[in-house]
C-alpha cells in the first residue's frame, strides 16, 4: 500500500475483503477503497476520482446518488 488513506489497513482487514472481479492478490497489494460515489464516478479514500464504466450494466444505470432518486426516497 502506497497511499496514506489505506496505509492504516492491516493485513487482517484486507483478508476480509473479497472482490469478485479482481484477483485478490492484486486488490490486496493495491487496494482501492471507495468512500463515495456521485454520477458515473467513485471517490477513493485517497481522494482520487475513478470513472465507473461497469455499474450501469448491473445496478446503477442512473449513476451513483442521483438527486431525483435521493429526494424521492
Amino acid at each position: 500500500m502506497t497511499h496514506d488513506a489505506t496505509a492504516g489497513l492491516g493485513d487482517a482487514a484486507l483478508r476480509a475483503w473479497w472482490m469478485p472481479f479482481t484477483h485478490n492478490r492484486h486488490f490486496k497489494s493495491h487496494p482501492r477503497l471507495i468512500t463515495s460515489g456521485k454520477g458515473a464516478y467513485y471517490t477513493l479514500a485517497d481522494g482520487r476520482r475513478i470513472f465507473d464504466g461497469l455499474s450501469g450494466l448491473w445496478c446503477c444505470p442512473l449513476g451513483h446518488s442521483p438527486e431525483r432518486v435521493v429526494e424521492a426516497v
